[in-house]
């Protein structure tokens, strides 16, 4: 891979991982530096890859592989601090910050699930192909997730 191929797939890449990073780890700098760790894995790989596309793929595998890893760390204490992702986003309405703290509240598995499919656009057979799960593993998991949803902001409602 030459610098400018790297280069361009970082720009390319970046706030999109990053995004991904934040919504498994929760914490703007383990993003960041789970971030770091998958531009170093690209920077490092010896063989060519067929196309962007093709390049694509391997750094979101390789940053859901990265965070997944960090959240096995012994070391890494597991706290929410969803004041990081918020600012990030421009709410339009209260629904829609409601909407984000909800699918922030979901189970890791539901909530990479959500991610990829509403906010990444992804199939739900490359969903299966990157966290190496079945496709009918990846539409259980989003059946969860939209019923974690649904009852989540039904309460919300209700409250109001």
């Amino acid at each position: 891979m030459t610098q400018t191929e790297y280069v361009q797939a970082v720009e390319r890449n970046n706030r999109r991982l990053f995004l991904i990073a934040l919504s498994f780890l929760r914490n703007r700098t383990d993003a960041e530096d789970a971030l770091q760790d998958v531009f170093l894995k690209l920077w490092s790989r010896k063989q060519p890859f067929e196309d962007e596309e093709h390049t694509d793929k391997y750094l979101t595998r390789v940053c859901v592989n990265v965070c997944k890893n960090m959240l096995r760390s012994p070391f890494r204490k597991r706290c929410t601090d969803l004041d990081d992702a918020q600012s990030l986003y421009t709410f339009d309405s209260t629904e829609d910050y409601d909407l984000f703290c909800a699918v922030m509240s979901l189970p890791l598995r539901e909530r990479t699930v959500v991610h990829l499919f509403y906010y990444e656009d992804l199939p739900v057979r490359e969903i299966a192909e990157t966290l190496r799960a079945s496709e009918s593993a990846v539409k259980t998991a989003l059946h969860r997730a939209r019923n974690h949803l649904k009852n989540c902001l039904k309460e919300e409602g209700n409250r109001e």
